[in-house]
């Protein structure tokens, strides 16, 4: 047992949880007025959610990020639906030999959709994209367990960061707190004995413990370490080739490794409105209840005076000609306050994207219409969506083929690495960024007949058939109901001879 002074994963750990200490007061903000249940994360420990909530008087922000969190999960990674495919990589250039590793790279497909649908990827991307949108930065650990795979979001309260100059992840450090049964329970046998029989026997979660997750430059190893901090002790080592903890931010700033998402964009109008209906709560409360001046010969005490509703404030004297007691007239006008509350609840809306589609019960759109509205939703988003794939997506599903290949499910000489194979997202968000190439093609066909009619060269310039493929490939139909060259050309035959034979049959009537 080393002294936790002089063990290195602790100061490095503790290194970065002091560099994002800057960062803590506003994520607390933000968490305070858009997710207060996460709140009580970072400073106000001894504060229930219930206790921050009391704070929340308007819940527009609140409902407009978990509709943007559930708007990207069902656009993005839809758990009912396939939302990517493996395609042959850059090297694998010959078409028949594309079409013939289809069949395989389907199959690979359908196991690693099925490894993410039995662990709980899926639920555990819910609360780490509310991280991403409220404070910007969502962290995802992946816990190979036997004979399945384990995820679980870490609130961002628990993740420190580092990146280096080229903006990617390298570093990142947890910092919890566990129960003395817990580490009994998760490390047995690594935990000093002298330490345990000092330590009280009780479920309190007073046991700090560190992990700190770091890329070595030189061969792009995973090392993973899990410390006690009481004692320096490392609970837990090993190395890999794919990362265990995923780090995704919304957006950058310059010069600083976290990121910035719309909570944190739009928290001024947040915090305005939720002060306004507070205000205006205040108001109608005294409109309905009303405040009462009550005559009295004492002295008013302007430091114990309480204006709320029912209050009686005693005065010296009310005028002779009114009753002993009199109300105090309050401002009862809402019409500024309400038109200012609709102006901020817009803008919130706006930010979180929230003002997309029109509300159930009126006129449905057109199918025309959602599309195009979700083509101008994924452009809207497409920087954030294509970190969310780079930082996130991407290296969850290397890690996942890397899995299925060394459990021997998938052939290991393949591997994803954009030479051999690479990844493709096929989900509605992904789709409508890929609407233009298909607008494009299809008008060039379109351009093809027209020039056709008077220049026959012009109207073969188009590979109709070519067109077709790649329209099919960008709307991710699947490959069963496309029909492979060879199968095409002996249709073909089969029509030829099918038609000579009648033509056969033709000549020979007299």
């Amino acid at each position: 047992m080393i002294s936790p002074n002089e063990s290195p994963e602790v100061k490095r750990a503790e290194a970065l949880f002091d560099a994002r200490r800057e960062y803590e007061a506003l994520w607390e903000t933000a968490y305070r007025f858009i997710a207060p249940e996460r709140a009580v994360f970072f400073r106000n420990e001894s504060r229930s959610p219930n206790e921050v909530g009391d704070e929340i008087f308007d819940s527009t922000a609140i409902d407009s990020a978990e509709r943007l969190t559930n708007l990207i999960m069902s656009g993005l990674t839809p758990p009912w639906a396939r939302w990517f495919r493996l395609q042959p990589g850059a090297s694998i250039r010959d078409p028949q030999l594309r079409e013939q590793l289809r069949p395989l790279l389907e199959l690979a497909e359908d196991k690693m959709l099925s490894v993410l649908r039995q662990s709980n990827f899926y639920q555990e991307l819910q609360p780490l994209l509310l991280d991403r949108i409220v404070g910007g930065t969502g962290a995802l650990k992946l816990a190979p367990t036997g004979t399945r795979l384990r995820f679980k979001s870490r609130p961002l309260a628990e993740v420190a960061i580092h990146e280096d100059n080229a903006g990617e992840v390298t570093e990142v450090a947890l910092r919890y707190k566990l129960s003395l049964r817990d580490l009994q329970t998760a490390y047995p046998d690594r935990i000093p004995p002298d330490w345990v029989r000092k330590q009280p026997r009780d479920d309190r979660r007073d046991k700090l413990v560190y992990e700190l997750h770091v890329r070595d430059p030189a061969d792009g190893i995973w090392a993973h370490r899990v410390v006690l901090k009481e004692t320096g002790t490392i609970l837990e080592q090993d190395s890999s080739l794919h990362p265990r903890m995923f780090v995704t931010r919304w957006s950058k700033v310059p010069g600083s490794a976290y990121g910035r998402g719309p909570g944190l964009r739009v928290l001024a109008d947040v915090r305005a409105l939720n002060k306004l209906k507070e205000l205006s709560l205040k108001n109608a409360a005294l409109t309905v209840s009303g405040v009462f001046l009550v005559a009295d010969d004492g002295v008013v005490n302007p430091y114990t005076l309480v204006l709320e509703p029912g209050a009686r404030i005693p005065v010296a004297e009310n005028n002779v000609n009114s009753p002993p007691i009199a109300e105090l007239p309050t401002s009862r006008r809402f019409d500024v306050s309400e038109w200012s509350m609709d102006e901020l609840r817009n803008s919130i809306k706006s930010v979180f994207m929230n003002d997309q589609f029109q509300p159930l019960g009126r006129t449905p759109l057109s199918a025309t219409e959602v599309a195009e509205r979700t083509r101008v939703l994924a452009q809207d988003m497409g920087a954030t969506i294509a970190r969310l794939q780079y930082e996130l997506l991407v290296p969850v599903l290397r890690a996942v083929f890397a899995w299925l290949a060394e459990r021997g499910e998938l052939p290991p000489e393949l591997e994803i690495d954009d030479t051999t194979l690479q990844l493709e997202f096929v989900s509605q968000l992904a789709q409508a960024q890929w609407a233009q190439d298909v607008q494009n093609i299809l008008q060039m066909a379109g351009y093809a007949i027209q020039f056709g009619e008077f220049d026959a060269r012009a109207g073969l310039a188009v590979d109709s058939h070519a067109a077709l493929r790649k329209i099919a490939e960008l709307q991710a139909v699947p490959s069963e109901v496309m029909r492979t060259e060879q199968e095409i050309a002996e249709i073909m035959e089969q029509q030829q001879q099918a038609q000579a034979m009648m033509e056969g049959e033709g000549d020979g009537v007299e």
